[in-house]
């Protein structure tokens, strides 16, 4: 049972001493003093707290009342003398501890049976920086950090309309964080809304420790290869996917931010997409749908052609590649393999390393180990090509989660193409083609709107026009979908 506060200020001293851990945790800081004629205590941590605030916006103002107050609630007199933060009231000691540990001042009087916390939070973060993983030449150059405030002050910047809600709560039970639940009124499903509110409602954790593990507890299949929730570090992005009726959770600690519903395309799609024109858009597209079908297909395919139809390659092709295999001692599907631990390997390696020397680490490992591999004659030269090429297409995945189920269904392939050639590769690139076809994300399925059919702007492996682009996607709620009334270029009249 939760202790309540009580109106003897000697008792709320010792439950919030106990409760803080005060004997032991010299970071839990109590200031005693007199307002109203009353004895009064002011509990905060240190580090979390404005110093200057605390002593100019509410001890200063509190300390100067000596005279006791004519007003009939004496919390109401605190708070209108504190009238330059935030107050929240807190009627038990686990409130009022929750309180102090989420950086407010929490003010107790003697015969007054609620405490009031005064928002005087100064926390260390870090500043607003590009994002990490997510580079674009055109387009903003800014990034969310591990402050939830930030994050929603520049998703606001973004959309300044009241229209877009945050929600704000908490998840985990025992070490509860803040969660922002964000989503464009006017544009948001609300099936999608509830459904959503219903599995946070469902976790049951004492902590969520990032915003990738809370994708895992929420997320709809989490046996399955691809993600079904998309993971940005870009307010940009986050805003436009707001404006398409997506929800977007904003966690506190973790620099991007979760929005749900999904779908394939939007794993697929960056923000120079639509910053760029759309000739330059459509050919980055197509560009890096090549470079995720060589990552996935080239080294089985090659394997497979070699070992079980050799009749499909060229004479002179097939002559040199048996020729510089038979000094080599592996078989091809062993090299293969060989190589794409190797590099998958120098990738990881580059990741961890400090990122002044990443990328020459994993340029100057590649290149040396690679060379060094065919001088020894433990691979041939056109199986490192190969190796190469589907490396360069798996770092081409605009997302990193999808690039590393990529890579893993590259080895899948492989195996498929060692064991039963091609045709065991068409059979695996069919079961895989179905079962994304299946998959949800929030409910709404993964692979529309091509499968199924969905109303849908053009805008999807190809990038149309954005004068043409006049409807919200199929994840919206509204029944009106549509964005602009008549042609969004009105001054040119063939676009009318």
């Amino acid at each position: 049972m939760k202790q309540p506060i009580l109106p003897q200020i000697d008792r709320n001293r010792a439950a919030m001493d106990e409760a803080l851990y005060r004997s032991i945790n010299p970071d839990m800081h109590v200031r005693h003093f007199c307002t109203y004629g009353r004895d009064a205590s002011l509990y905060y941590m240190e580090g979390v707290v404005s110093t200057d605030f605390l002593q100019r916006y509410v001890l200063a103002p509190l300390t100067l009342l000596r005279q006791e107050t004519a007003e009939s609630s004496l919390a109401d007199a605190v708070s209108n003398a504190v009238y330059n933060c935030d107050v929240a009231s807190a009627r038990d000691i686990p409130e009022a501890v929750t309180q102090v540990m989420n950086g407010r001042a929490v003010v107790f009087i003697d015969g007054m049976d609620v405490a009031l916390g005064f928002d005087v939070r100064m926390f260390v973060r870090r500043g607003i920086s590009p994002p990490l993983t997510e580079s674009v030449v055109l387009g903003p150059h800014q990034g969310f950090n591990e402050s939830i405030r930030d994050s929603i002050t520049l998703l606001r910047r973004i959309l300044p309309t009241p229209e877009l809600i945050g929600e704000m709560r908490v998840i985990g039970e025992r070490y509860p964080v803040s969660l922002c639940v964000m989503y464009l009124k006017d544009a948001v499903d609300a099936d999608n809304l509830a459904r959503l509110k219903a599995r946070l409602d469902g976790v049951r954790t004492d902590h969520v420790l990032s915003i990738g593990a809370l994708q895992q507890l929420i997320e709809d299949r989490p046996f399955s290869l691809i993600p079904q929730c998309i993971l940005t570090e870009r307010p940009d992005r986050a805003a436009s996917m707001l404006l398409e009726g997506q929800i977007v959770l904003v966690l506190d600690g973790a620099p991007q931010v979760l929005v749900l519903p999904g779908s394939i395309l939007h794993l697929l799609h960056t923000p120079d997409d639509t910053s760029a024109r759309w000739q330059y858009g459509t050919f980055m597209r197509l560009i890096r749908l090549l470079g995720t079908l060589c990552a996935l297909l080239l080294p089985g395919l090659f394997v497979a052609l070699v070992t079980f139809h050799p009749e499909v390659l060229p004479v002179t092709l097939l002559t040199a590649i048996l020729e510089s295999q038979s000094a080599v001692p592996l078989s091809i599907p062993a090299e293969t393999l060989l190589m794409l631990v190797m590099f998958n390997l120098i990738g990881e390696a580059s990741t961890r390393v400090p990122s002044v020397v990443g990328s020459t680490l994993g340029t100057v490992s590649g290149l040396i180990l690679g060379q060094a591999a065919v001088d020894a004659k433990l691979v041939h030269p056109l199986l490192l090509i190969v190796v190469a090429v589907s490396s360069l297409g798996s770092y081409a995945v605009p997302d990193y989660s999808l690039g590393l189920a990529v890579r893993i269904g590259q080895l899948l392939l492989l195996a498929a193409g060692c064991v039963f050639g091609i045709y065991g590769m068409v059979l695996f690139m069919a079961a895989g083609t179905v079962r994304l076809c299946a998959l949800t994300s929030l409910g709404s399925p993964f692979a529309a709107p091509m499968s199924p059919l969905r109303t849908h702007n053009p805008d999807e492996l190809a990038r149309w026009p954005i004068w043409r682009q006049r409807l919200r996607t199929w994840l919206a709620g509204t029944a009106d979908q549509q964005r602009a009334d008549g042609a969004m270029r009105r001054w040119d009249r063939r676009n009318r």
